[in-house]
């Protein structure tokens, strides 16, 4: 794993724990507290979308998405646990599946690799 890739799974556990730890202070965590949570987890992997694409693109404009960032943040312990879900989303989901990738070439490459020579020569023998 890359070191980006560490930092922004951190960041994101953090601002995810951040978000918990502000959920904690408040004293009522309802069913309408959990609903709100898992909706705002489109908008924030909407942004995180349109971040990447801007600092790709324009990094100077990432300097606004920071400061929009930083207002949900202020606003809502929601926000706080939505984008901490999807950074750490963002970064676990490819990793995972390089993991798997990893975990079954491993597998094939235990097995012997049979040519198209012996395929033919066995359904030959077969009939």
């Amino acid at each position: 794993m890359q070191w980006a890739a560490v930092v922004a799974t951190t960041l994101g556990v953090l601002w995810f724990l951040l978000g918990v730890w502000r959920f904690a202070m408040r004293t009522h965590f309802g069913g309408y507290d959990a609903l709100r949570c898992l909706l705002a987890l489109v908008p924030a992997a909407l942004l995180l979308l349109v971040f990447d694409y801007v600092l790709h693109h324009a990094p100077l404009v990432t300097i606004m998405l920071l400061v929009i960032a930083a207002a949900l943040h202020s606003a809502s312990p929601v926000w706080d646990v939505a984008l901490g879900a999807v950074l750490v989303a963002a970064v676990a989901g490819p990793a995972i599946k390089e993991w798997r990738e990893e975990k079954s070439g491993a597998k094939a490459q235990d097995q012997p690799a049979t040519t198209a020579l012996e395929e033919s020569g066995r359904s030959e023998e077969g009939k």
